[in-house]
């Protein structure tokens, strides 16, 4: 009895990530199948359906899109552009459903890239290039674009999550020059960037006490320190990079100014990761609505805000923001 107690868990898990795994690939091929021009509007509508039934979702996303705004949460502006990140996630959903169907001429239609010079530029002192963004516009397809100029872009990922949806993901993305990685595989990220690779880093990653405190988009808050600390130990420069939906639903790329960490010291580690904080969250003021973050960036609590505040402080200061502030 004690043991089938104890397996049922994994069981059951395992069953539900089959059952997630299957209605994806039923999902896949029923998307890739239509027209894109007939899944678009679809997927809208279910981004607008969600929007509807996910009260504590849109809460979180309205407090987010609130900051770029520079309006209050409850503001009708912002609801609606809340509304409209909800579709933009729906049609983001579809595209990457639809990465199968993908050939070089649809990715030459959909896809532009205004300065790809930017990453060789980058790569000029001999190492690899962490290529830091967040959560807008159409990411994944930038893989597909960038394979058609000869580059390949590792991308780290959970790979604790979704079982083997997770190999078929990895698997599909490869095909289109986004190869997964593991975040905890340090050893593998390491030495991607020594063989003059590319590491795609997502940095909006939410509020979390310990990591690098920042001024972000008007309010204290923090940035992972990864991306700083990668760069300072490997000499890899950050390049902010953004891939937003424009008119007739094609996406266009853009690399930013490289940002270098000189040293992992804590007061040059914030220097870094607020320039990457400012260039970021540039992007997401050009259009807040395609900027679908469901969790929340900035401290919930009193606490969490004071912490942040303090911390923030401290770093101005030249001090260590890494101690517990007063």
């Amino acid at each position: 009895m004690a043991t089938a107690a104890a397996t049922t868990p994994r069981d059951g898990e395992r069953l539900r990530e089959r059952l997630i795994h299957w209605s994806y690939i039923g999902g896949e091929r029923v998307i890739g199948a239509l027209p894109r021009s007939v899944v678009l509007p679809l997927a809208a509508a279910a981004g607008n359906a969600a929007f509807d039934l996910s009260r504590d979702k849109v809460e979180i996303v309205c407090d987010n899109l609130s900051r770029p705004m520079g309006l209050p949460a409850d503001d009708p502006r912002v609801r609606r552009a809340a509304r409209r990140a909800f579709r933009s996630y729906g049609k983001y959903l579809a595209d990457v459903m639809r990465m199968p169907t993908l050939t070089p001429d649809i990715v030459d239609r959909l896809v532009t890239i205004d300065n790809f010079e930017v990453l060789p530029e980058a790569r000029s002192g001999g190492t690899g290039v962490l290529v830091c963004t967040v959560h807008i516009g159409g990411m994944d397809l930038i893989g597909p674009a960038m394979l058609r100029h000869g580059e390949s872009l590792y991308v780290v990922a959970d790979d604790t999550t979704y079982g083997s949806l997770y190999e078929h993901l990895k698997q599909v993305r490869a095909e289109h020059g986004l190869l997964l990685i593991g975040w905890r595989n340090m050893r593998g990220i390491f030495r991607v960037l020594r063989d003059r690779q590319s590491v795609v880093l997502f940095c909006d990653v939410g509020f979390r006490r310990g990591d690098v405190p920042v001024e972000f988009l008007g309010e204290p808050t923090t940035l992972p320190p990864g991306p700083a600390t990668l760069s300072a130990r490997t000499g890899a420069p950050m390049l902010p990079v953004y891939c937003l939906r424009t008119s007739g639903d094609r996406f266009r790329a853009r690399g930013l100014p490289t940002i270098r960490c000189a040293s992992d010291e804590p007061g040059e580690v914030y220097r870094a990761t607020q320039a990457l904080a400012d260039a970021l969250g540039e992007v997401i003021r050009e259009d807040p609505s395609q900027w679908y973050m469901f969790r929340p960036i900035w401290p919930q609590t009193d606490a969490e805000r004071r912490w942040a505040r303090g911390a923030l402080d401290a770093a101005r200061r030249g001090q260590n923001w890494g101690a517990t502030p007063r």
